[in-house]
């Protein structure tokens, strides 16, 4: 490759990269756990943490992967969702308020329906629950705890 040829290639990819940067919405998306049957893993939007009365609020993105050999899960398919989560960090539990379903991985592709729901005591599922519900409710609400004390001038979860 020729310098011009190496100078526009690096131009094009700074543009690409540019072009990219409005879809991230200011969002902040740190690992946070696999699943143990490792068919799904969950991101949490530490942007999105913030204190509500009652609960943690948070922006989970789940990623699914497809089977191996799965007739019903095309090669190299995956999918994602959104949801708007409520953490009780006290009572050690959770419950989704929103989820969006979307076609492709990173909550990219068709947009499935939202289904929406309100706070209710009966909807909370303790983190006892199962594994993964005891290891994201124990990583948003320890992060909380260090993001909310420093962002919110010392209001804990």
């Amino acid at each position: 490759m020729t310098a011009p040829q190496i100078g526009l290639s690096v131009a094009a990819a700074m543009a690409a990269s540019l072009l990219l940067q409005p879809l991230a919405h200011a969002e902040q998306w740190a690992y946070a756990m696999q699943t143990g049957h490792g068919n799904h893993s969950i991101q949490v939007d530490v942007d999105s943490l913030a204190q509500q009365p009652g609960y943690i609020a948070a922006r989970l993105l789940f990623e699914y992967y497809p089977k191996a050999g799965s007739a019903s899960e095309p090669s190299g398919s995956a999918r994602s969702a959104v949801v708007e989560g409520a953490f009780d960090c006290k009572e050690r539990r959770f419950q989704a308020l929103s989820r969006t379903e979307y076609a492709a991985a990173e909550a990219k592709g068709a947009a499935g329906t939202t289904t929406r729901t309100v706070l209710a005591a009966e909807r909370w599922k303790p983190a006892s629950a199962d594994p993964e519900t005891f290891a994201i409710v124990d990583w948003v609400c320890g992060v909380a705890s260090h993001k909310l004390a420093a962002d919110q001038a010392g209001s804990k979860p």
